[in-house]
């Protein structure tokens, strides 16, 4: 009886401390939520020097398979030694 009992204290000591977490939670979620309804949010976007300044005719993927040709032959040089 007394495990019955001290395992129904337990359970309603867990359920109020999730009940309160649950209501924190929710409150602080509308509270965001009024903070941000009815504006409009402009978003500006900076254009990047990068792209601007990289060439048409470059092609990434062919530079990527030089180079992992090169460290590949790198590598099986070295297993051969």
């Amino acid at each position: 009886m007394r495990i019955l009992l001290l395992f129904l204290i337990i359970i309603i000591g867990i359920y109020f401390i999730f009940k309160k977490f649950y209501y924190l939670a929710k409150r602080n979620l509308f509270k965001d939520q009024a903070a941000w309804s009815g504006k409009d949010l402009n978003i500006k976007y900076s254009k990047s020097n990068e792209i601007s300044e990289s060439k048409e005719n470059d092609n990434y993927l062919k530079i990527i398979a030089e180079e992992a040709k090169v460290y590949l032959e790198d590598q099986s040089r070295r297993e051969s030694e």
